[in-house]
């Protein structure tokens, strides 16, 4: 983006100065009229946009000129909102004759201040408009005839040349002179006007011809053709960036201000609303006292939050600015006209920091802080007082809301907002009726109980979670654009309802209903359990009392009968010679009798109920293995923890496990010839575990568990019964089985 940044050698009226744009500028010299940098049009056209961010573009419509040079539809291009040229409405040949242009707004606009620029891009730098003045209307249709109020321009700037304001109050451009080697750039006239009634339905532009230099001619500029073209008539509602209400309004002074004689120059009143912190002013006679006083109109009564006074940045006579007497009052002031409220500053003698800016609130002073015309006065003995660079006026800012929604939904806010249950998001659209915004944030809010802290807000709209049930007040506060917070805070209440489900009330009845079928369901719940562990347990007890019943039959008959062959046997083969043919049947029938002896006591060991428990298991293995191995005339170690867990195995557990360890025992003594077997039994991990380690010469892991019998018996058995089955040898160095079964606690 491009800047134009102005530099005078002369004297010129402080309104004039125009800085519009960040960015790369370039830089003019009015006194030789050259310019330095890139071409200007680009820095025309991203002003124009600049301005309609910055304002809310008014249309217009329907030109209507005295006189048009070219085509009538040239004159529409004044109002497309088009900055650049060539066409536009141009008076030629008739320069040397008043003319006007009169454009008429497409509704009806309302506003108290307006942006007004005027675009001369028809590529003709020299030929803008050298004279002129611009009035308004409120007619229903806006013509040349109609009735016709003059503007009151408080602020003007051209982008090019020099503009000022003439004793009858038009606007003229200053004789410049210029090289015509393609470095001059076309003309813009920036403007802010007032709107004296707020309103607004059209504008009149008047050209007038001025006396060419050297010449009785005139002409419309100061260059040949001496004529110019409009290629642009642009009005935006006006947007104040500051909420200083006294900036550029009218500023007096009782009695005559220092000058410099020699160079012609004073100083004026309107420094102290120029905006600008470097220009100051006071008094000519340093021996006035309190009969001096500045007065500053505010053009209307409002009700003040703080002044401002600023003093000058240089650190120089500060001592001008203690003990200032303050003033405002609502009429016209005059002898016998009181102030509304008064205050004496500095009453102390203590002096002001340089640049600084004294902040003068309602209760520095007393009466009601308001008013329409500020006086001060100074009670110094200091001579030329009071000096300052600047008085700031802020008016009160007071948040008011406009509409209020839940969820969407509209809601009556006159007497605050009543929220109703269930409502996710609310929505708040404020207002600040006082003119003027601060560049950043507008205002701050809160919500009581809920959202405790400030937060910012840059816009009118707020959206937040609705508030929890109850009773809140929103609180809204504006900002001055001095970054000074409103003394005056916006209060609404916010009521918010809940269902009836969520009152305490009714939530108490719910939990004693809740807790009493809560503990009745409990009881049944604990009833149904009851049973069914009573159940169970007399399922458990007639079964272990079956169990009982079978192992004491298979061993009172079934045990006792194989026993008696047994017995029988024996003695038949005794009775006989050695060499009896019916001897060696005899003794088959022996050996078959005695081991369906040992094989029927472990099934009536497996099926006893009092043998479920782990530590029955534990001492029957044991008691198996210490026989077997000293049968085979091998060693036999056991590492048996100090006490085993009250758990028990089922039937089949105990059945499954008894045999695979068993087989493990056996294959430990057959394949691998140990001097020692160790027997490893406890808990581990929540499984029982069995394991038996051998120091013999070991197995092949692979060939041993792709065996169909031996470890593949044994993996079967584990798996059958949920456990698992492990093998892992070492040549030389013995192997180990582990087993390991669920057990229940």
């Amino acid at each position: 983006m491009l800047t134009t940044l102005e530099v005078s050698c002369e004297p010129r009226q402080k309104a004039g100065v125009n800085l519009r744009l960040p960015g790369p500028f370039f830089l003019r010299n009015p006194c030789r009229g050259r310019f330095l940098g890139r071409a200007w049009v680009p820095a025309a056209l991203l002003a124009f946009l600049s301005t309609l961010l910055a304002a809310e573009q008014i249309r217009l419509t329907h030109p209507e000129a005295t006189f048009h040079a070219g085509p009538a539809d040239d004159l529409a291009f004044v109002v497309d909102g088009v900055p650049e040229g060539p066409r536009g409405w141009s008076p030629a040949p008739k320069v040397s004759e008043p003319q006007a242009l009169v454009v008429r707004c497409e509704h009806p606009v309302e506003s108290d201040e307006l942006d007004i620029d005027l675009f001369f891009l028809a590529g003709r730098p020299w030929n803008a408009l050298a004279e002129f003045s611009l009035s308004f209307t409120t007619d229903a249709e806006p013509s040349l005839q109609g009735n016709w109020q003059p503007l009151e321009i408080s602020r003007f700037a051209a982008d090019v040349n020099n503009l000022r304001r003439t004793a009858e109050g038009r606007l003229h451009l200053d004789f410049f002179r210029f090289n015509n080697v393609g470095n001059q750039p076309d003309d813009v006239y920036r403007l802010t006007a007032r709107l004296p009634c707020g309103r607004v339905t059209g504008f009149r532009l008047d050209a007038i011809p001025v006396k060419l230099p050297g010449t009785e001619n005139r002409g419309m500029s100061w260059w040949p053709p001496h004529d110019f073209t409009l290629t642009e008539f642009h009005v935006g509602t006006h947007v104040r960036q500051t909420t200083n209400i006294a900036l550029h309004q009218q500023a007096t002074a009782s009695h005559a201000l220092y000058d410099v004689a020699e160079v012609g120059q004073s100083q004026k009143a309107t420094n102290l609303t120029d905006g600008l912190p470097a220009t100051i002013a006071h008094p000519k006679d340093p021996d006035l006292g309190s009969v001096f006083y500045f007065e500053i109109d505010l053009g209307r009564v409002a009700n003040l939050d703080h002044i401002g006074l600023r003093n000058r940045g240089d650190a120089q006579t500060q001592d001008r600015m203690n003990r200032l007497r303050v003033k405002l009052f609502e009429q016209a002031p005059d002898d016998g006209t009181p102030p509304t409220w008064t205050a004496l500053l500095r009453a102390d003698g203590s002096l002001p920091v340089a640049g600084a800016v004294d902040l003068v609130r309602a209760g520095n002073g007393q009466g009601a802080f308001r008013g329409r015309y500020l006086r001060i006065f100074s009670e110094s003995i200091v001579p030329n007082s009071p000096q300052l660079a600047e008085v700031e006026v802020y008016e009160s800012r007071t948040p008011v809301l406009v509409t209020g929604r839940a969820d969407g939904k509209s809601l009556d806010g006159r007497e605050g907002l009543v929220i109703p249950p269930g409502t996710r998001r609310l929505s708040l659209d404020l207002k600040i009726p006082q003119p003027g915004r601060p560049p950043n944030d507008v205002f701050r809010w809160r919500v009581s109980g809920d959202v405790d802290e400030w937060q910012h807000a840059s816009n009118k709209t707020i959206e937040m979670v609705c508030p929890q049930a109850g009773r809140h007040v929103f609180e809204a506060q504006a900002l001055h654009s001095d970054n000074q917070w409103d003394a005056t805070v916006f209060r609404l209440p916010i009521v918010v309802r809940q269902h009836p489900w969520e009152n305490r009330t009714f939530q108490g009845l719910g939990v004693a209903v809740a807790m009493i079928a809560a503990v009745f369901l409990s009881r049944r719940v604990m009833q149904r359990r009851t049973a069914r562990q009573l159940a169970a347990a007399n399922a458990r007890a007639a079964l272990a009392e079956e169990r009982a019943r079978i192992a004491r039959d298979l061993h009172d008959d079934l045990g006792a009968n194989l026993a008696e062959i047994a017995m029988i046997s024996e003695l038949a083969r005794e009775s006989l010679p050695p060499e009896h043919p019916a001897r060696c049947p005899l003794d088959r029938i022996f050996k078959n009798a005695e081991s369906n002896t040992r094989r029927l006591g472990e099934i009536v060991w497996a099926v006893n109920p009092t043998n479920d428990t782990l530590e029955h298991f534990t001492k029957y293995l044991c008691k198996f293995a210490q026989d077997y191995l000293a049968s085979a005339n091998v060693r036999c170690r056991f590492e048996l923890p100090d006490s085993l867990p009250h758990g028990s195995l089922s039937a089949a557990q105990r059945y499954h496990l008894l045999l695979a360890a068993k087989e493990a025992v056996h294959n430990a003594v057959r394949h691998g010839h140990p001097g020692t077997v160790t027997l490893k039994m406890g808990v581990e991990r929540g499984r029982f575990l069995v394991e038996i380690r051998d120091d013999g010469r070991g197995c092949d892991v692979a060939a041993a568990a792709a065996s169909p019998r031996g470890c593949g018996n044994m993996r079967l058995r584990m798996d059958t019964i949920g456990g698992s089955f492990d093998l892992k040898s070492t040549a030389d160095h013995g192997t180990t089985v582990s087993l390991k079964a669920p057990f229940s606690p």
